[in-house]
């Protein structure tokens, strides 16, 4: 059977197709910074990288951006075909002198808890059943498809323990809806297949599926199935913005308005929103897990952390917590996640790495 043909097929369309959207951006802001803010030239030599650091710094930037900005400008040398002037050891020396001398301990964002989850989850509901209740349809549907967007949002987020831009790029196509019976019960549930074609821990793009069970509370599954009924969709992007009318966009919530979302939903929910960040429910789920008694090594799987250190940013370390992750040589595949409650252990969904398309 002859295999149908794929247009717009280039290598620089697909060179951009392998880099994140975020480090396009955060390459472009590098170059206009030490162009147009600095003043330097590209390509540059080591020395003027080394000055290059020295006014970043002065100019009160934090140790880690500039660290960042330097690394970036380093890619965009080898990019370009030029000598890399990061490696040379001046342009070392100095960055270690920035880090010795001028690094503060990292601000890390406030964990969503699972508290603070229901309650931006009843707000979400309460905002639905009062949207039905104004007079102006058109109110009232901007105000339900808001309210139905940000629960799916912020469930799905918290028990994935997805990034914000693995929210932001998700399409309809990644999502696979579908019905099953309860292991235990035999009782029908509902199940959502989630694929991630390319995240940030997935430095071969080679996918990775997630499959989430209907849970009695707080369930992604059940907020997804009524996120797609109000859209009526079968592709495009999930997440989308929402218009004064209620009209719903085509394109995908921009990475930068997603801190704004969430902050004005913990809002609505009667919640300090300062100190949250795009990392919030990321963070809330890894303590979360950890307060339950997950197993640290699917726990670091589940999570995507490849290291320890990694997971040692995000989590809020106890004694218990620092001598599992030191025993750990390496993170297995898992094939499900279990957090202990009330005497039992409670799976709430299995991860899968996908294969290579033969």
């Amino acid at each position: 059977m002859e295999r149908p043909r794929r247009d717009g097929v280039s290598v620089e369309a697909l060179k951009e197709a392998g880099l994140r959207q975020n480090t396009l951006r955060a390459a472009d802001g590098a170059v206009r910074h030490f162009e147009h803010t600095f003043g330097g030239l590209l390509p540059a030599s080591p020395t003027a990288m080394a000055d290059y650091i020295a006014f970043s710094l002065e100019e009160g930037l934090a140790v880690s951006t500039v660290g960042q900005r330097v690394s970036l400008l380093g890619t965009w040398h080898e990019e370009m075909g030029y000598p890399n002037p990061t490696q040379d050891s001046l342009v070392k020396t100095v960055l270690k002198g920035a880090r010795s001398r001028y690094r503060k301990a990292p601000k890390k964002a406030e964990p969503l808890s699972r508290d603070h989850l229901v309650r931006v989850v009843q707000a979400c509901d309460d905002a639905i059943v009062a949207a039905a209740q104004l007079d102006d349809p058109k109110q009232s549907l901007a105000q339900a498809r808001s309210a139905g967007r940000d629960k799916a949002f912020f469930l799905l987020g918290f028990w994935c323990a997805f990034r914000s831009d693995e929210l932001v790029n998700l399409r309809w196509e990644y999502l696979t809806f579908g019905e099953g019976r309860d292991a235990k019960t035999g009782r029908p549930i509902r199940n959502l297949e989630v694929f991630l074609p390319a995240s940030k821990g997935d430095r071969g793009a080679e996918g990775r599926s997630w499959t989430l069970h209907e849970m009695s509370e707080l369930c992604p599954v059940t907020a997804l199935f009524d996120w797609r009924a109000a859209m009526m969709a079968d592709e495009g992007p999930v997440f989308v913005k929402i218009g004064r009318w209620g009209h719903a966009g085509d394109a995908p919530l921009h990475i930068n308005s997603v801190l704004e979302l969430m902050k004005r939903a913990i809002a609505r929910a009667g919640i300090e929103a300062e100190g949250f960040s795009t990392h919030s429910l990321r963070r809330g789920f890894a303590n979360h897990a950890i307060d339950r008694n997950a197993d640290v090594r699917e726990l670091m799987d589940w999570v995507k952390w490849k290291d320890i250190r990694s997971a040692l940013k995000y989590l809020d370390a106890s004694k218990r917590l620092a001598n599992d992750l030191a025993e750990i040589d390496s993170a297995p595949v898992v094939h499900s996640l279990e957090l202990t409650g009330q005497g039992e252990k409670i799976p709430i969904a299995s991860v899968k790495e996908d294969e290579p398309e033969q």
